[in-house]
């Protein structure tokens, strides 16, 4: 059997003078209660202050603004155990903070998902800069788990898992991009983090103002947003695909381009907005350029008679 607890309250006996009192241990039982209602007053506090400090609240801002990324930047940091001035500078080398960047290779949004990459991490839309720029530092934390510092999960955010891998294992090396990413990034060249227990050393954006501040004075490049980029603006198209959204759009391109290979071959498509033909709304057009329409219709013609739908559109 257990040890026999004591009564928090005492029983209590009357003397002869008909005076009650109390056992001595109903005094040790009240002190202890008092000793341990003081340490939970004390205790608290202690225990809130050891967490890492919250961000600010959110500020009414646009999402896709610069202050709304960066802090959307400061919060996913937080969330991932990132330092925030890594992340921001990751995601500012990716896009220049354009939402709707498009890489000539199809890596999509502000943290540039290949569509693969980003089903893969159950990003619905890269181009929701909130959905991305968390799964970018929900990625580079598992990145950075996997190869033991974020110099080398920067490298394989650019180049690959696999690539990087050979890299540490001196199999192969990185290409030239990666190199200047990493060095651009992290002030350290790739080379650096490849010894076992080197880290990425703090470095602030700008050591006189506050993170989100610095952050919100990174300057925003817009990309070729509405072409790919290496794909010339021509007067006419051939509509191949579109969505509402641009991220399906580009999916279902990316189908029909292998599909009709042989058609198609390598042409870089126009990514344009336009009025949806069955209503007011607009979508995200894909088109194959063409210099008159003449080209487009011939071109839409072979691809009909394979079985591909598609539309001729002035660009």
């Amino acid at each position: 059997m257990g040890a026999r607890r004591e009564p928090l309250i005492a029983a209590r006996r009357t003397d002869a003078g008909g005076v009650s009192r109390c056992l001595p241990r109903a005094r040790r039982a009240w002190a202890r209660l008092a000793g341990l209602v003081a340490l939970a007053m004390i205790g608290a506090p202690l225990a809130a202050s050891a967490r890492p400090p919250e961000p600010p609240p959110a500020p009414s801002v646009a999402p896709e603004s610069p202050e709304g990324l960066c802090h959307t930047i400061e919060n996913a940091a937080h969330e991932h155990d990132l330092p925030p001035e890594f992340l921001a500078r990751l995601i500012w080398k990716e896009s220049r903070f354009d939402v709707r960047a498009v890489s000539p290779k199809g890596a999509l949004g502000v943290a540039q998902f290949m569509p693969a990459t980003a089903r893969l991490r159950g990003l619905d839309d890269p181009f929701d800069p909130q959905q991305a720029i968390s799964a970018s530092a929900r990625y580079l934390s598992d990145l950075k788990v996997l190869f033991g510092n974020l110099g080398l999960a920067a490298a394989a955010y650019n180049a690959g898992e696999d690539r990087v891998g050979r890299y540490v294992a001196r199999r192969s090396g990185l290409p030239a991009e990666t190199h200047d990413y990493v060095l651009s990034i992290t002030f350290r060249p790739a080379e650096w983090f490849r010894t076992p227990g080197r880290e990425l050393e703090p470095r602030p954006l700008d050591p006189e103002r506050s993170f989100r501040e610095a952050c919100a004075m990174l300057p925003v490049v817009p990309t070729r947003a509405a072409l790919f980029e290496g794909a010339d603006w021509q007067p006419w198209g051939v509509q191949v695909a579109g969505h509402l959204r641009r991220s399906v759009a580009l999916r279902h391109f990316s189908r029909v381009q292998a599909r009709y290979a042989s058609i198609i071959g390598t042409r870089m498509p126009m990514l344009v907005r336009a009025r949806a033909a069955t209503g007011p709304r607009r979508i995200w057009s894909v088109r194959l350029g063409a210099d008159t329409r003449s080209e487009a219709a011939k071109l839409c013609a072979r691809l009909r008679a394979a079985g591909a739908p598609c539309l001729v559109r002035r660009n």
